[in-house]
């Protein structure tokens, strides 16, 4: 069984199309055909279902394809570290990310991602979007994490992870237990962020956007911790990140209220001059194209 022909199976799943695998693979589009139709020979089984939709994975190709998957993955583990036992610059890691993904979605991905090519050396810079963006714009980090872009029009940018903006109050609080409107958020203290977070000027934007509703805001703080603390003690209501919420919300030590949310994504950027090591590679592919960033997890919603 040729690698090939798993690298060009694994894209086809993954493409939901031939022609688009074979642009992910440098290829004409009839040589993936033909690597596709020889596995098939080989496996003896059909695999992928043609339509003029694209392709559709069999129930044989989906067994098939998580296979076929970790071996590929293997395989370029291995040969990384092959690369790695010639140059131990390769192994070097810089990255800077905003506080949201910093201080609580990078350690986890940073745990997938070591898991598939160990040995690796991080160094993370952590602070506000405009920090993150003076990092990758001096070349002292070669890429990051934003929640705006905003100031990224010179940077490769794409999204790596939809999220939303919830409103988020304690669960003794008497909108834990109804749905809201936007006309009621005037009428609650609100606790914000400081000046020149992502989350404060997104929210500000989007109100203005919709009529210049105005917050009654109550304190501003400079850490997510520190205003999920003040939301959880009953000082009022905010407005936070669903993905950086999911544990209290688990806990039942916030509670997410319906009716309101502001749609955003964090971005991947990326200096257009920035020379990368192999980690740094590996790692800027495994967040465009690694399926655990946007695993869903259960919400604790308001009723």
């Amino acid at each position: 069984m040729k690698l090939g022909s798993l690298e060009a199976f694994c894209a086809a799943v993954e493409e939901k199309s031939i022609s688009a695998a074979a642009r992910r693979m440098y290829l004409s589009q009839p040589s993936i055909s033909e690597r596709l139709a020889e596995l098939e020979r080989e496996a003896q089984v059909p695999l992928l279902k043609r339509s003029q939709r694209g392709v559709e994975v069999t129930p044989e190709g989906t067994t098939f394809y998580e296979q076929a998957r970790k071996v590929l993955d293997e395989v370029k583990a291995l040969d990384f570290s092959l690369q790695n036992l010639r140059n131990k610059d390769n192994m070097k890691l810089r990255f800077a990310a905003c506080e949201l993904v910093g201080e609580h979605l990078l350690p986890h991905w940073l745990q997938r991602f070591e898991r598939k090519v160990p040995g690796v050396r991080a160094k993370v810079f952590v602070g506000n979007d405009p920090e993150v963006v003076n990092a990758v714009g001096s070349g002292e980090m070669p890429i990051g994490i934003v929640a705006s872009d905003d100031r990224c029009d010179s940077f490769e940018r794409a999204p790596i992870l939809n999220d939303e903006l919830v409103v988020v109050v304690g669960p003794t609080h008497p909108w834990a237990q109804q749905q809201i409107s936007p006309k009621d958020l005037p009428d609650e203290p609100f606790i914000s962020r400081e000046e020149e977070s992502a989350i404060k000027e997104i929210t500000e934007q989007t109100l203005e956007e919709m009529g210049g509703v105005t917050l009654n805001v109550r304190m501003e703080l400079g850490s997510t911790t520190a205003v999920k603390e003040a939301v959880e003690a009953g000082m009022g209501f905010s407005l936070l990140s669903r993905a950086d919420t999911q544990r209290e919300f688990e806990g039942g030590k916030l509670v997410e209220v319906q009716g309101f949310s502001i749609p955003w994504s964090f971005k991947l950027i990326r200096h257009p001059s920035a020379t990368l090591s192999l980690a740094e590679q590996r790692f800027y592919e495994f967040l465009l194209n690694a399926r655990e960033l946007t695993k869903s997890a259960p919400r604790n919603r308001a009723r």
